[in-house]
């Protein structure tokens, strides 16, 4: 749809069932992260989840490994034989063990950003079509 195209009351309720179930279908994304030489698939987080990170790291908690360690699904963080391997001891650890400083904060925004936290989330125009 062209940016400048006014969204009516019935043009929402026409796209009701679609946009419900766009919102039921999480989004994934693949990244390439340069110091593992390959691409990573995340998953878009819940806004419960952002909230979360958002406080953890208000109060001088690490939300960003958190939230890495939750919405990175392949490969698969949460294996118990990868935690052993690397000898965590929180799971969340995995984070900081496997991908460089720099990568984590890139990585943090990139998920928010699935979820619509984005800069260009929304966007201002300067005039729109009738």
């Amino acid at each position: 749809m062209d940016k400048n195209t006014r969204i009516t009351l019935n043009e929402l309720m026409r796209r009701k069932e679609q946009m419900l179930e766009a919102k039921r279908q999480k989004k994934t994304r693949e990244l390439y992260v340069e110091s593992l030489g390959g691409v990573i698939t995340i998953e878009e987080p819940t806004r419960e989840l952002v909230n979360d990170c958002r406080e953890m790291s208000k109060n001088g908690g690490d939300g960003d490994a958190y939230i890495i360690y939750q919405c990175v699904k392949e490969p698969n963080l949460k294996d118990p034989e990868l935690l052993r391997a690397f000898e965590c001891a929180e799971p969340s650890e995995i984070v900081g063990r496997i991908f460089e400083p720099g990568e984590i904060g890139a990585l943090s925004q990139e998920i928010v950003m699935l979820a619509g936290y984005g800069i260009n989330a929304v966007q201002r125009v300067e005039r729109i079509k009738n």
